[in-house]
């Protein structure tokens, strides 16, 4: 391994005309105890960014705990590398096998959905697991995006409500653990009002008691950021 001080050194000295990988451990070690420091709640990190085994190893190392995996080559990776990691499986279309397997295989807890099906996928893979966290996708807007990704995962806010009623613990698989809401930075101010009235005029909604609320893109969504505080501190923030 060559070392650098800067990655303009690298480009004077290899002139690449291929992509190079730079390892910045000092950097990835600083960032990670910021944030292990500044944030109240568990930070995430996103596997599929740098799937690196040396940085995943490195972040547990310096107090990230629970990580992010969308795939089962993910889930597996992290295990090899932070055996005691918490993990998260967050992309919300998952194949039944992959699902089974993080659960069994893994000790995957923590499932993300946007639909009924993949709800009951999830009940069937796990046997109907009563120790399970899920965590329901919600579309938000992508009124400033270059390129929109709104259709691509996410309950519609309209369908949400019906959504979250149904993935509530003990309401219809005999589901423990806890409910979640991803992306609630934004969605939160979409979907709260509808949670407000009651079904069919007697029983009441409000009982949407977040356990894990991600505030994924918090910090970039300053334009929502002020009128989702009020929500914040009935919440149990991941």
């Amino acid at each position: 391994m060559h070392i650098y001080p800067d990655a303009l050194a690298v480009v004077r000295d290899l002139r690449p005309d291929e992509p190079v990988i730079l390892n910045r451990p000092h950097a990835a070690r600083r960032a990670a105890r910021f944030f292990v420091e500044k944030f109240p709640g568990k930070s995430l990190y996103a596997v599929k960014a740098n799937p690196s085994p040396a940085l995943i190893a490195l972040l547990w190392d310096n107090g990230i705990t629970h990580f992010d995996v969308a795939s089962l080559s993910e889930v597996r990776l992290v295990r090899d590398n932070a055996p005691e990691a918490v993990l998260c499986f967050m992309h919300p279309v998952k194949a039944e096998e992959a699902i089974r397997e993080a659960y069994f295989d893994h000790g995957v807890r923590t499932f993300s959905l946007d639909t009924s099906e993949e709800l009951d996928k999830i009940v069937r893979a796990t046997d109907g697991a009563t120790d399970l966290t899920l965590c329901v996708r919600i579309r938000v807007s992508s009124d400033h995006s270059k390129l929109s990704l709104a259709s691509k995962f996410g309950a519609d806010p309209a369908d949400v409500k019906q959504l979250l009623i149904d993935t509530r613990p003990g309401r219809r698989f005999g589901l423990a653990g806890g409910l979640g809401i991803n992306n609630v930075a934004d969605a939160i101010c979409r979907v709260a009002p509808a949670l407000v009235p009651t079904i069919d005029g007697a029983e009441p909604v409000n009982w949407v008691a977040l356990a894990k609320a991600s505030l994924a893109g918090m910090v970039a969504m300053s334009s929502t950021a002020k009128p989702v505080a009020p929500f914040l501190p009935s919440m149990a923030i991941w």
